[in-house]
């Protein structure tokens, strides 16, 4: 149940919901020019990389370093429908766009991200109808290990849901059921399933889809009438390795993963999320567009990424030293990710000495 605002979050946070909304309501709007500019120079960056590596070399330095570039900037590119689902709906011909550019060449559609509105709903927030969270904490240490290196089957899944399964879909409505409620949410619960939406599905879930599969039949027969090598079908491959897996960390660092499965009030959820407020530059690379200002997006998710570091800075002046919201800042990837398979471990301790 969330908590009263003005009441819990003051003694949960330091600071009352409302006093804190007030901060920053000012910084609502999202700067247009910031959205156009950062999207289309990391497309930019990324495709240049992408067109720079050795075709007739892909094992070497040079390989390598394109592939590394081309990844850290489309990753870029591709959490920008994190802002669509949140706070860039408004920003005319902005979707459009990121999905010629992004959306549709990468398989990432927006339609198979926007069930993360539930992420933040008090009433779905680390339960099981909550896609995107899941009891690491308090599972088996093998579980954290094992989910950074599902990317290297990140860019084959999306291949058979777009290319085979979509079509396959269209025809037999028994698939279709289990496509679009299984295979239709870039969820990190692999036991997820996604409601669908009351009456008729919309339009642009369908107009998205068959996008996506008119891609890929077009990469498909350039591949097969020799148009693009063979190669770049393996440099397209790791390049989503790479992003898959820098995304799987910084998923792991999202959160503290503590919830038992049960709703938790709002200012619980903030703290139960994690900032990480050093080494700026090398944060940006792994949690880009504000996402590392993770506690402070759940506090106010409606807010553009651009406006989280101001947010944070508006916080720290009117929270005292000993308020809870400070237990949400760790000071890196690395100092996350150790607490977590520490915690798991300790669980497994546990599980052991009382196993009969």
């Amino acid at each position: 149940m969330t908590v009263v605002a003005g009441v819990g979050s003051q003694g949960a946070l330091g600071i009352s919901l409302s006093d804190a909304r007030r901060l920053v309501i000012d910084l609502k709007r999202p700067v247009a020019w910031i959205y156009w500019t950062d999207l289309l120079a990391s497309v930019a960056v990324g495709a240049t990389a992408f067109a720079l590596f050795p075709v007739h070399d892909p094992v070497s330095v040079w390989a390598a370093a394109c592939v590394l570039v081309a990844a850290t900037a489309f990753y870029r590119a591709v959490l920008f429908v994190h802002e669509l689902v949140h706070a860039a709906e408004g920003l005319r011909g902005f979707s459009l766009v990121w999905h010629l550019l992004v959306g549709i060449p990468l398989l990432v559609p927006k339609f198979i991200y926007e069930f993360h509105r539930e992420h933040h709903a008090s009433r779905t927030y680390g339960t099981a109808a909550d896609g995107e969270y899941v009891d690491y904490a308090t599972g088996p240490r093998w579980r954290v290990l094992l989910t950074p290196l599902t990317a290297v089957v990140g860019l084959p899944v999306f291949i058979a849901r777009f290319l085979v399964l979509a079509p396959v879909s269209w025809i037999l409505p028994g698939v279709r059921g289990w496509v679009l409620t299984r295979g239709s949410a870039l969820a990190i619960d692999a036991e997820f399933v996604r409601p669908l939406p009351a009456g008729r599905l919309p339009r642009h879930w369908l107009v998205q889809e068959a996008a996506c599969f008119g891609y890929c039949v077009l990469v498909a027969v350039l591949l097969a009438t020799g148009r693009i090598p063979w190669i770049r079908l393996a440099e397209a491959y790791a390049v989503i390795t790479v992003v898959l897996f820098v995304n799987w960390l910084r998923v792991l660092a999202s959160h503290r993963y503590e919830s038992a499965g049960a709703p938790m009030s709002f200012p619980d959820q903030i703290l139960d999320s994690v900032d990480h407020t050093s080494c700026a530059l090398l944060a940006e690379l792994w949690a880009p567009l504000g996402l590392r200002y993770h506690a402070v997006h759940h506090l106010f998710p409606w807010l553009p990424y651009h406006a989280l570091p101001r947010a944070r800075r508006r916080l720290a002046a009117a929270i005292p030293a000993g308020g809870g919201y400070w237990d949400t800042a760790d000071p890196s990837l690395w100092a996350t990710l150790r607490r977590l398979l520490a915690r798991t471990r300790k669980d497994e301790t546990i599980r052991k000495d009382v196993r009969p």
